[in-house]
């Protein structure tokens, strides 16, 4: 069983919180219907994520739900990913609320979570499992990537993680 790969956008793909443009990004403009979009993308970042689909299954978990796919996706090369629906967005009371919808959705399978609104709650919600924070000021970086090489290799000798609630 591969691990899945989870990937919130505006944080990680997207440093929105960024003072100016990066090193290594593009600003790019969106435009559906009547809505405007302006973020920032990184094409390495494209190249990394394609690259780690030889050790993970990518799922964007991300608010754009199907729009990554139809809006961001094509412009990092990305092919279509399953994507995690939410729901709600009800706050709760500890950590992220993405992390029941998490839960459910990945069921017993092993992952990583890339996302800049995680930390220490799902870290111990999720034990295990290689939850990654990242600033939004910044954006995924080669550390990131080295990581999520580094945790894919990792023999998973018990594939029978424990169901996360």
């Amino acid at each position: 069983m591969r691990p899945l790969l989870l990937l919130d956008f505006d944080g990680p793909l997207n440093p929105h919180a960024a003072d100016g443009i990066p090193p290594g990004y593009q600003r790019h403009q969106i435009t559906e219907g009547a809505k405007t979009w302006r973020i920032l993308l990184n094409p390495q970042h494209g190249v990394e994520l394609n690259d780690l689909t030889s050790s993970f299954d990518l799922v964007w978990a991300s608010s754009w739900e199907h729009g990554a796919n139809r809006l961001l996706g094509p412009l990092l090369g990305l092919p279509e990913l399953p994507t995690i629906l939410w729901p709600d967005r009800s706050p709760v009371r500890r950590g992220s609320w993405k992390a029941p919808y998490i839960a459910d959705w990945v069921g017993d399978r092993p992952f990583a979570w890339v996302d800049d609104e995680i930390g220490k709650p799902e870290r111990e919600r999720f034990p295990g499992q290689l939850i990654l924070p990242v600033d939004a000021t910044v954006g995924l970086t080669g550390k990131h990537f080295a990581a999520l090489r580094a945790w894919a290799r990792k023999p998973f000798a018990d594939k029978g993680f424990p169901r996360h609630s």
